[in-house]
C-alpha cells in the first residue's frame, strides 16, 4: 500500500505535494481544532458553570430549609406569657432606651401603649428585634414621624398580649 502511495506522489508535480503536505500538515490539524476541540472547550465551559450554578442553588436550599426549621422551632414552642409592663420597662431599661420613654402605660387588658417623642430610629428598631419573640406581645399599632433632629423619630406603639 505504501508503495502505490509513493507511486502517486511521484506522478504529482512537487507544487501539487506542497499543497497535499499543506493539507494534511497544516489544514487538517487546524479543521479538527476549530471543528472539534473548541466547541468541546465551550461545551465543557457551559457545563462547568451550570454545574457552579447548581451547587450555588443547592446551598441556597439547604440555607432555606435551615432557616425554616428554626422558624418551625421558634412556633412549636407557643406562645410565651406577656411580661407585662414591668417587663417592657426592663427591656427598655437593658436597651438605654428609658430615658427616651415618654408614656408607658397598661390597662387592664393587657394592653401597653408607648409613646417616645424623640427616639434614635435604630435603637427603636435593635429593641423591637431583640423582644419581639419574646415578650408575648403583638404589635396592635405603631406609628413613627420624622423628628427634628436626622435619624431620630417620634414613635407611638400599642402591644397587645399574643392570643393563646
Amino acid at each position: 500500500m505504501s508503495n502505490r502511495l509513493i507511486d502517486l506522489l511521484l506522478y504529482l508535480a512537487p507544487r501539487e505535494r506542497w499543497l497535499l503536505a499543506a493539507l494534511f500538515g497544516l489544514i487538517l490539524p487546524l479543521g479538527l481544532l476549530f471543528g472539534v476541540l473548541f466547541p468541546l472547550q465551550e461545551a465543557r465551559t457551559v457545563q462547568i458553570a451550570s454545574r457552579t450554578e447548581a451547587i450555588a442553588l443547592n446551598i441556597w436550599v439547604q440555607d432555606r430549609v435551615r432557616e425554616y426549621a428554626q422558624i418551625a422551632q421558634v412556633a412549636e414552642t407557643g406562645v410565651p406569657e406577656a411580661i407585662g409592663t414591668s417587663g417592657v420597662e426592663q427591656s427598655l431599661i437593658v436597651a438605654g432606651l428609658r430615658d427616651q420613654i415618654t408614656e408607658l402605660s397598661g390597662a387592664s387588658d393587657g394592653k401597653i401603649d408607648l409613646r417616645f417623642d424623640s427616639v434614635r430610629f435604630t435603637f427603636l428598631m435593635d429593641w423591637l428585634s431583640q423582644v419581639d419573640l419574646a415578650w408575648g406581645y403583638d404589635i396592635a399599632m405603631f406609628r413613627f414621624e420624622a423628628g427634628s433632629e436626622s435619624g431620630n423619630v417620634a414613635a407611638a406603639l400599642t402591644l397587645m398580649p399574643q392570643s393563646r
